[in-house]
């Protein structure tokens, strides 16, 4: 279980940021939605944050499992070397997610996406 969390959250958490933040800038700029009074801003942040978050959990669990199968080498027979395998691709994909997280908080928090082109 900790190996497909720390293979899969990363890419979940990143999706689920980029679908909320897609819907909380249309909520902010959509003028049937003027009353809400939606801060997108601190939205952005905390959504974000959030899933930076659970990025790095999941680093962390596929860190655990390298740990745990220190002794196999990926190349041997499964199940352990195709655990460690995972394991491996998990963090170096949940590093690049993290990255991409955090790229996305910046560029979302910095820009008005109200203005007229």
């Amino acid at each position: 279980m900790l190996q497909w969390f720390g293979l899969l959250a990363g890419a979940a958490a990143w999706g689920a940021a980029h679908v909320l933040g897609y819907g909380l800038s249309e909520t902010s700029c959509n003028s049937g939605s003027a009353g809400w009074d939606v801060a997108l801003q601190g939205w952005e942040g905390a959504v974000n944050g959030f899933a930076a978050a659970i990025t790095l959990c999941a680093a962390l669990a596929a860190v655990s499992v390298i740990v745990l199968t220190r002794g196999v080498s990926y190349e041997d027979d499964p199940p352990a070397g195709r655990i460690r395998f995972f394991a491996i691709a998990a963090l170096i994909a949940n590093v690049l997610f993290l990255v991409m997280v955090l790229l996305y908080a910046a560029g979302s928090i910095a820009n008005d996406p109200c203005r007229q082109a």
